[in-house]
């Protein structure tokens, strides 16, 4: 077993992130449905697994409200998603897909789907099945490991 190399994990779980996607992004431009920018792409996963409002997109993302609010803007005039009103807070709206792309997003879950078989294949089911229960697990909140600056003093509440 080949030993693991600190601080390196983050970098790696980055790389088969790129992975998935780049594949996803070739596959639907090979089918013609080209265009579809990462965030983009990345925003409609989110959408899938019920992420609904554009302020989490945004803080999940990593990313402004204001390149979300492109993001969904621009997923909107490819007639992908909808914003429609939040029954719980007027001065929200929540990401709904639209019906007309569900043909796109039938090829992307096609895709998908074959991404993580061709996975299977590759790596095994037992160790995909892993990677899923481990990439599943609650994890927390993401820890400071900060060390205080030295000759700073602290700022009084």
């Amino acid at each position: 077993m080949t030993q693991r190399q600190p601080g390196v994990l983050m970098a790696q779980l980055l790389n088969r992130f790129m992975w998935f996607d780049g594949a996803l992004q070739k596959n639907l431009d090979a089918r013609g449905h080209g265009g579809v920018r990462r965030l983009e792409s990345m925003t409609m996963v989110y959408v899938h697994a019920g992420v609904r409002r554009p302020s989490e997109l945004a803080r999940l993302l990593g990313v402004t409200r204001q390149s979300m609010n492109t993001a969904l803007r621009e997923l909107e005039e490819k007639r992908l998603v909808y914003m429609t009103p939040d029954p719980e807070d007027a001065r929200c709206k929540l990401v709904t897909f639209a019906p007309e792309g569900a043909g796109v997003r039938a090829e992307a879950l096609e895709i998908v789907s074959g991404l993580e078989a061709e996975l299977e294949a590759r790596l095994g089911a037992r160790t995909v099945e892993n990677l899923a229960r481990i990439v599943s697990a609650e994890w927390g909140e993401a820890p400071v490991m900060a060390k205080p600056v030295q000759g700073r003093k602290k700022k009084k509440a």
